[in-house]
């Protein structure tokens, strides 16, 4: 990948969260790739594993925008600082904030992070809110 693999990934992210296009950001992975965040119990692994993973992401979410606000990237690893905010499937607005980890070579992203808090995005999801029905998210919350 090219040194500004940071930019091509949160291009890609931009795409999957506003056209839905799930190729673009799982074709960045290598082969043997880890993809992990706080709510997923296990590492998806390989080009399956990070498509699998996107797009448990994407359908949590009716609308989701990241912005970052501090992209750190010296070639090899690259930290990235964002919030991300929308729209929950039933409609519920939420915001949250974390840090997520690049590891990259020439054969694509080999290692995908994140850190946050679980606790409050889970809080914004599922919190009672009259009028709503329950619902599992894709993610395994309940609401």
């Amino acid at each position: 990948m090219p040194k500004a693999s940071a930019q091509i990934f949160i291009d890609a992210l931009h795409r999957l969260e506003e056209q839905q296009d799930l190729d673009t950001i799982a074709g960045l992975y290598a082969d043997g790739a880890e993809v992990s965040n706080p709510v997923v119990p296990h590492h998806h692994r390989g080009l399956p594993g990070a498509r699998d993973f996107w797009q448990g992401y994407r359908s949590t979410f009716r609308e989701i925008h990241s912005e970052f606000h501090n992209v750190l990237d010296d070639g090899k690893t690259a930290m990235l600082e964002w919030t991300s905010s929308g729209r929950a499937n039933d409609g519920r607005e939420f915001s949250y904030r974390g840090v997520s980890v690049l590891e990259y070579g020439e054969d694509g992203i080999r290692a995908f992070r994140a850190y946050f808090d679980p606790r409050y995005l889970g809080t914004q999801l599922t919190a009672p809110q009259s009028g709503y029905p329950e619902t599992v998210l894709s993610d395994g919350f309940s609401s």
